[in-house]
């Protein structure tokens, strides 16, 4: 476990820069289905305004330095280098709780979520392998085998015994792995979990009408949204030659993700991106993957996950207790309760009015009340 200090020189930046003042412009389409001129992908209007703002008047200087007041430290474990903030509460013997992003996210989704959560629990955000700050595997990682590293980085390079485990996105599977293969029960630390999206199911058939109105909703939205996911899960090394040369294939690749999977409702009654991330989160999103040249990196997760298989075997059930947060803008959408408590031991269920898919980030304060409070219903952890 060493200390870590994040720092890019000025010709990194100038680099991404020049690229990004160099790139050639080409069409969309005028009219889309609807108006919606997000319909055939990242609206070129919004992008060109994103990438003036980039050069413009955007500072990655501001992010290095928010990230750098916080404790980073890297950790190798099983030949691989892991990166992560380590914030401990105030009182001793808090609760230790394990925060794990997702793809297109970084550690960044959870910054604002600390203040409130770090009142009450020690925090773990790592950067997932292949992400971010994190080292560069060899060969595709999936979520089991992550869910494994996080095991060893909490019991044996921190020595919390037992944590609760908490995820969105790929956050969700490994932390459903870690609720699956690490319990105590199981000879590891994970004692809860709390998903805000279904990653980790058991073999179980959907029954009655709105189970399987669930399932049918469900593939259907994989048909219309999925395409990235069959491409990162299958050829991530053929996408990763055009997009680890343009920031801003990279910027449309990811920003429609955020677009899509985000709650867009104003107060007004407007729908734009504006109302759920503003220019500065998502671009220093972005420049992580830039700065780090991880994009590739990062969607050799998706192969990872297939050549591990993302189910439970037949017959197993995961028994930890698990908090289940509701987003209403979630894209992979839970299903009825009844459906979720066949893999799961749910002993919290909330459904909340606003929120998406990147709920941390979208409704911070919320989103870290939930997840204290979760922390205080399952007891304390040493």
């Amino acid at each position: 476990m060493q200390p870590m200090k994040i720092q890019f020189s000025d010709a990194d930046l100038a680099r991404i820069n020049a690229k990004v003042a160099a790139y050639e412009w080409h069409e969309m389409p005028d009219v889309a289905p609807g108006g919606d001129r997000w319909a055939y992908g990242t609206d070129m209007g919004y992008l060109r305004a994103l990438c003036a703002y980039w050069l413009g008047g955007y500072d990655w200087r501001r992010c290095e330095a928010r990230l750098n007041g916080l404790a980073n430290f890297t950790a190798e474990i099983d030949g691989q280098s892991i990166h992560f903030i380590h914030v401990r509460c105030k009182t001793p013997g808090a609760p230790a709780l394990l925060l794990t992003h997702g793809w297109p996210g970084s550690v960044l989704e959870f910054l604002d979520t600390i203040p409130i959560l770090s009142q009450s629990c020690d925090l773990i955000i790592p950067s997932l392998p292949g992400y971010g700050f994190s080292g560069k595997p060899k060969a595709p990682i999936g979520p089991r085998r992550t869910a494994a590293l996080w095991d060893r980085l909490m019991r044996e390079v921190l020595g919390y015994q037992t944590y609760i485990a908490q995820g969105g996105d790929w956050g969700s599977v490994v932390t459903g792995w870690l609720a699956a293969r690490h319990s105590v029960a199981k000879g590891g630390g994970c004692v809860a979990a709390h998903l805000n999206m279904f990653g980790v199911r058991g073999a179980v058939k959907p029954e009655g009408a709105a189970e399987t109105e669930w399932a049918a909703a469900s593939l259907a939205m994989r048909d219309r949204e999925g395409a990235y996911l069959r491409l990162q899960m299958t050829k991530p090394q053929s996408l990763s030659y055009a997009m680890m040369d343009s920031p801003v294939g990279v910027a449309a690749w990811i920003v429609e993700k955020f677009h899509r999977w985000s709650d867009r409702r104003g107060a007004d009654g407007s729908d734009r991106i504006e109302n759920a991330h503003g220019m500065d989160a998502l671009l220093d999103n972005i420049m992580i993957y830039l700065l780090t040249k991880s994009f590739n990196t990062a969607t050799w997760f998706y192969r990872g996950a297939m050549e591990e298989g993302t189910g439970l075997a037949p017959g197993e059930r995961i028994t930890v207790p698990t908090g289940i947060a509701v987003y209403p803008a979630e894209l992979f959408k839970f299903p009825p309760r009844s459906f979720v408590e066949k893999s799961y031991d749910v002993v919290r269920w909330t459904e909340f009015e606003r929120g998406g898919h990147f709920a941390a980030m979208e409704n911070p304060e919320e989103f870290a009340a939930e997840v204290a409070a979760f922390a205080a219903q399952v007891g304390r952890t040493s």
